[in-house]
């Protein structure tokens, strides 16, 4: 392959292109290019051009740094339960709104670390020597 698993997952978590490497992926904050500007790869799975996998990995991580945090200063009564709900809400808004881009690129670097070979520049069907 010319492009290994740990490039592929080198250049998906600095948001790069997982193909050419160049910083084209990104159309803005919440949506992918519909290719690659630098290799022309295309990068939207979803009709909408969002993945579903940001959602579960935007859940995850909200439970894990904000809510069983605030969840555990609560039940400790270092803040109240009202004020936890709203920190709680705020924060997990805030959290995935701030991440996700770098939710993007995980997806997109899960999917092609366990599939490599759908890479373009790892494709067998070019047609090498015409």
């Amino acid at each position: 392959m010319k492009v290994e698993r740990a490039e592929i997952i080198a250049r998906s978590l600095t948001g790069r292109c997982p193909n050419c490497g160049t910083f084209g992926i990104f159309k803005h904050w919440f949506r992918l290019n519909k290719h690659c500007t630098g290799c022309n790869m295309p990068l939207e799975k979803e009709d909408s051009g969002f993945y579903f996998g940001t959602t579960s990995i935007g859940y995850v991580l909200a439970i894990i740094v904000v809510i069983i945090p605030i969840c555990i200063l609560v039940v400790k009564q270092v803040v109240g339960m009202w004020t936890g709900v709203i920190i709680g809400i705020v924060g997990s808004v805030l959290l995935t709104t701030l991440l996700y881009p770098l939710m993007l690129s995980w997806v997109i670097m899960t999917y092609y670390s366990m599939f490599p070979h759908q890479l373009p520049a790892n494709s067998d069907t070019r047609n090498e020597g015409l």
